[in-house]
């Protein structure tokens, strides 16, 4: 039987499509993976911070190429199963994709999983066979075995299938426990049967070890756990509790289970870095974080970046030991510095709760990268009043620190969304960016200087008088500046605690050289 897996992440990370093409290898299945990129010779995720568009383009869309989807649907026709893993920003590209397929080759049969399904089950099935909701590794597996003995798909759990006009929502299934999570194989993180496949040129091409490296540099990017007990409303976390309680709880297995994929991550690529994206990493106890701390530093000996906590969960004993074991940088959304923003977003912390976890951050000054908070700016709700506090807790708080300010988005199947109409707004943001872009406000760019540098009280109450009566005032030159002067802020600070993992590839293995001949003495 002939699969191929598509992850549309446009990035070679893809944790949660890679865990589930491994459930489906291991239970003897021959799967294809492609991974759909804008472009295979520009990175896609390695030095990313570095070639951000720094203008007032936000919500810029793709590149778009009709063409290289019909190469790519003649490609993959010959399939018995295609199974594509797709958030809603890459519906548009899936649904003409698996239309053309299914023009080709209607005996095909197509499941869909992520988050667009998950949130979306009504719309995705109008052009798959079958739609996954949530977790998908054990589904997947069952999903494949009916395909090989031609069985039907009624009763398989967590599905909704199409038969003909009629959609049938199938019963859900149970959340895998932490046990079962124990049982499940590594990330498939290897070259055996993995394509790339280049969106600008209609090109699918076998992924070598030098792909690899041209896109995530020497980093190893993975997740510990799933799960998050808070319900932000800019998150689709909220939708998922709905679907299951179970989501709510921190999921994921035992230290020695991580420590064992890193390793096995470690025998097929050159790694320098280990980046987790937990929802909350510091959520777990203090225990499980110092057994983890401990491993880590004796077994894998690397640096570790955590890329998602949040602050209710900082505490100065965690800290310090995951810094012993190798942290090295941290990040996480204060989203904002006002309570009313707060109360908006519904987020567990107030002003005084963030406040609390910048002083424990502070005290490990000269230990690790400055931490980076992330704030959400262009806020239709917000006046100017809420930015100005937002300022104003900025200076209060202590540092080192950094902020990376991100444009507020409506993002499909949120809370916020849903006050206005729901599909609309995904309709809108088809094909198109989330993240990076901000207006170059005047209000906007005075938040920005803390991403450089922690000026002092008086040089903050200066700028707040110069930007006064001008707030909504654009200057994308001023933008352009201050955002590369951040840039050469953030490269030193890193660069001095041996932090390469946000650099250009290239960076890093020159990085990673240096290491190896350093370790042997050269």
């Amino acid at each position: 039987m002939k699969v191929y897996a598509i992850s549309m992440d446009r990035n070679l990370v893809a944790i949660g499509f890679r865990r589930v093409v491994s459930c489906g290898k291991k239970a003897g299945f021959n799967i294809k993976s492609i991974y759909f990129l804008d472009n295979i010779w520009k990175a896609s995720f390695a030095g990313s911070w570095w070639k951000q568009k720094t203008g007032e383009g936000f919500s810029v869309n793709y590149v778009k190429n009709d063409e290289a989807i019909l190469r790519l649907a003649n490609i993959i026709s010959d399939a018995d199963v295609i199974a594509i893993s797709l958030m809603s920003v890459q519906r548009n590209i899936a649904k003409k994709l698996c239309m053309e397929v299914k023009k080709n080759n209607p005996n095909v049969k197509i499941i869909i999983g992520g988050y667009h399904p998950t949130l979306f089950p009504g719309d995705a099935i109008s052009f798959s066979d079958v739609i996954c909701q949530g977790e998908g590794e054990r589904t997947f597996v069952e999903f494949l075995k009916r395909v090989e003995n031609k069985e039907t798909f009624y009763g398989l759990k967590n599905t909704w299938i199409r038969n003909n006009e009629e959609i049938i929502k199938n019963p859900r299934g149970s959340l895998m426990t932490p046990e079962e999570v124990e049982t499940m194989p590594f990330m498939e993180y290897s070259l055996e049967e993995q394509y790339l496949f280049s969106y600008a040129h209609g090109i699918l091409k076998p992924m070598e070890e030098k792909d690899v490296i041209h896109h995530v540099g020497t980093t190893y990017n993975t997740i510990w756990s799933v799960g998050c007990p808070f319900r932000c409303s800019f998150c689709s976390q909220p939708k998922f509790i709905e679907l299951d309680k179970s989501y709510a709880l921190y999921r994921g297995p035992s230290p020695s289970y991580i420590i064992s994929e890193i390793k096995e991550a470690l025998n097929n690529f050159p790694l320098d870095y280990i980046i987790f994206y937990d929802s909350n990493f510091l959520g777990r106890d203090f225990k499980t974080l110092a057994e983890f701390a401990e491993k880590f530093r004796k077994e894998i000996g690397l640096k570790f970046v955590l890329s998602g906590t949040n602050p209710v969960s900082i505490e100065e004993e965690k800290m310090k030991v995951l810094i012993d074991g190798g942290l090295v940088r941290i990040k996480m959304g204060f989203e904002s510095g006002n309570d009313y923003s707060l109360k908006l977003f519904k987020r567990p912390a107030s002003t005084k709760q963030i406040k609390k976890a910048a002083e424990t951050l502070s005290k490990f000054k000269g230990k690790m990268v400055a931490p980076a908070f992330e704030m959400i700016v262009d806020n239709p709700f917000e006046t100017n009043e809420h930015l100005y506090q937002t300022i104003d807790f900025l200076d209060k708080i202590p540092g080192p620190f950094t902020v990376s300010l991100f444009s507020l988005q409506f993002m499909p199947g949120t809370a916020l969304t849903e006050q206005v109409d729901d599909f609309k707004v995904v309709e809108e943001h088809m094909d198109k960016e989330y993240m990076f872009s901000y207006k170059p406000t005047a209000i906007n760019l005075l938040i920005s200087i803390f991403a450089i540098f922690k000026p002092p009280h008086f040089l903050v109450k200066l700028l707040k008088k110069i930007v006064n009566g001008k707030e909504e005032k654009y200057f994308p030159c001023l933008k352009v500046f201050l955002y590369k002067s951040m840039l050469v802020r953030r490269a030193i600070n890193q660069a001095k605690y041996g932090d390469f993992s946000t650099f250009p590839y290239w960076v890093m293995m020159i990085y990673h050289r240096y290491r190896r001949f350093t370790s042997f003495g050269i």
